[in-house]
């Protein structure tokens, strides 16, 4: 590989340049902090980490690009970047006018990759912080003992043979192997026999399946995230494994091909869960009132995400009228949820983000939803085709509304005009810019 040899020449000039300063007790040149800084850029291009580099500097990747605190990554910090996997949301064209405004959107994701899901601001102050400390020891002195979490996203071509060195981190609780597709639907076993803490995994777009399920299910039964979006051999049998894990917070299951309305989401029974992702799964309706019988099943969910579910009005009235903690509904793309004359609106009450992206809801619809929404702080419109800017002109002679929304989403939408002097002038909202129509 060609990283090796790169570093190695690296390591050689820099003796050569400052052999007289190298300190006497140095047994490893990667002791040699301008080194390890070289080393750890380096490393972090992912793309480029296979067995045989994992194998030589697996630990000093792992130490400079995991969480080394004693407070694990919390799972909701973990979903927090996962979850925009399945939205919209751009990262140009925004106008943010409130120059104290430090809210971030609530959906979030993760990790280098959209949908990876795994590291937030939290953990990138985490990560950085990390960085200091093996700035500041020799690796050799830190214990591995003392981490927590592990963020191998990215890395397609590691197999199982790197993730066996991870047994030796017995202390782990979070880890993150999103596009991780060289690993095997077997990884898990040699793990569990050592790293028996684990209760929260990502494993976004893997070669998890069933078999996979069965043995998290059995070695992690305190597990309470687990993410499994894009995971496309999962079955309604690999979910049924999942019951023996009460405890289980965070499900995602989004972009799962195999799963099937009539039996699949019918399963879902979790005392405890408070966020769902079921988006994306076009093998998924909303028939047999599944997602009602969710909302029975899971008493405390607050995060409900079913884009492209085609939920009708009738349904998801159900569906709100059950999940009285709900404060996060996305139904993206659900083009039958809402009618001007739908009892959906009296259970909005709660609701503070609220994703509609290419709904394609009129203005009367939308008009309604901001009226029954006293708490809303997000509001995705993007993917639209023809909205109006009456709409927005209403949002900004509404005051009441200026004192809890935040984030307004209007990206890839398309409007009869727009005045972006006029929205600018709300300081407290940051606005994503429309596509404006010719």
């Amino acid at each position: 590989m060609n990283e090796i040899p790169t570093l190695k020449q690296y390591c050689f000039q820099y003796l050569l340049r400052n052999h007289e300063k190298i300190p006497k007790k140095v047994s490893q040149i990667y002791e040699i902090s301008d080194i390890r800084e070289e080393f750890i850029s380096m490393a972090k291009r992912k793309n480029l980490v296979d067995d045989q580099f994992f194998s030589i500097f697996g630990e000093i990747f792992i130490l400079s690009n995991s969480n080394i605190s004693n407070t694990p990554t919390t799972a909701s910090s973990a979903l927090s970047n996962n979850s925009n996997s399945n939205s919209n949301t751009p990262t140009n064209n925004i106008v943010n006018n409130n120059n104290n405004n430090n809210t971030n959107t609530n959906t979030t994701v993760d990790s280098e990759s959209s949908g990876g899901g795994g590291v937030g601001n939290e953990n990138n102050s985490n990560n950085n912080s990390n960085q200091n400390n093996i700035q500041n020891n020799h690796c050799t002195n830190i214990d591995i003992q003392t981490i927590k979490s592990i963020d191998l996203s990215g890395l397609s071509r590691i197999t199982d043979i790197s993730i066996q060195i991870l047994h030796r981190y017995t202390n782990l609780e979070s880890l993150n192997l999103s596009f991780c597709t060289g690993i095997s639907n077997d990884f898990i076993r040699p793990l569990s026999s050592k790293a028996s803490h684990i209760n929260s995994l990502n494993l976004y777009f893997t070669n998890t399946n069933d078999n996979t399920l069965h043995a998290i299910a059995n070695a992690y039964p305190n597990l309470k995230s687990l993410l499994i979006g894009g995971c496309s051999s999962v079955t309604e049998a690999g979910l049924k494994h999942l019951l023996k894990c009460p405890q289980l917070t965070h499900l995602d299951i989004s972009h799962c091909k195999k799963l099937n309305n009539n039996n699949a989401l019918k399963v879902i029974s979790f005392p405890n869960l408070t966020y769902l992702n079921a988006s994306w799964c076009f093998e998924l309706a909303s028939g047999d009132n599944c997602f009602h019988k969710i909302a029975k099943a899971c008493p405390k969910l607050s995060t409900l995400m079913i884009a492209t579910s085609n939920i009708n009005e009738s349904q998801l009235t159900k569906v709100l009228s059950e999940a009285k903690k709900l404060t996060t509904l996305d139904i993206s793309y659900c083009h039958l949820a809402l009618t001007p004359e739908s009892k959906v609106y009296k259970y909005l009450g709660n609701i503070q983000n609220l994703n509609l992206s290419g709904c394609q809801f009129k203005e009367p619809v939308l008009k309604k939803v901001l009226e029954s929404t006293p708490f809303l702080e997000e509001l995705d419109l993007s993917h639209q085709d023809s909205l109006s800017w009456s709409l927005v002109d209403s949002i900004i002679k509404d005051p009441q509304i200026h004192k809890h929304l935040r984030i307004l989403n209007f990206s890839s939408s398309k409007f009869d005009k727009f005045d972006q002097e006029a929205i600018m002038d709300i300081p407290s909202l940051t606005v994503f810019l429309p596509s404006l129509s010719n």
